[in-house]
C-alpha cells in the first residue's frame, strides 16, 4: 500500500520497521479490529530521543471504518510527521479501498 519495505508480526512485544527500515518500534497493545499500540522512533531521532507513541483506533461505523491516530512523545522540531501520516498512509489507503 505504502510502496516500500515492511515487516512485522501481529504480536505483542514483536518488533516492526516499515519505510525500508527508517521507521521502526515494538507492538505494546493489540486488540482485533480496534486497537494498535507501538513505540515508533525513525532514524531522525538522536540517540538520546525517547520513543514516541503510536496508538490507533479503528471504529466501525455506518459504510466504513473510522480511523483516530494519536502519535505522541514526538522530538521538539520534527513536525514533519504529520504530513508523512496523510502523504504516505491516510491518501494511499484511501485510494487502496476506495477501488
Amino acid at each position: 500500500m505504502t510502496g516500500r519495505d515492511a515487516e512485522g508480526k501481529a504480536e505483542v512485544g514483536a518488533s516492526f520497521s516499515a519505510w525500508d527500515s527508517y521507521i521502526w518500534g515494538e507492538n505494546k497493545a493489540l486488540e482485533p479490529h480496534s486497537k494498535i499500540v507501538q513505540t515508533w522512533r525513525t532514524s531522525e531521532f538522536t540517540e538520546e530521543d525517547e520513543d514516541s507513541i503510536l496508538e490507533i483506533h479503528f471504529k466501525e461505523v455506518e459504510n466504513g471504518t473510522e480511523l483516530t491516530i494519536k502519535h505522541t512523545n514526538i522530538p521538539e522540531g520534527q513536525s514533519q510527521y504529520q504530513k508523512g501520516w496523510d502523504d504516505h498512509y491516510i491518501i494511499p489507503m484511501r485510494e487502496h479501498f476506495n477501488k
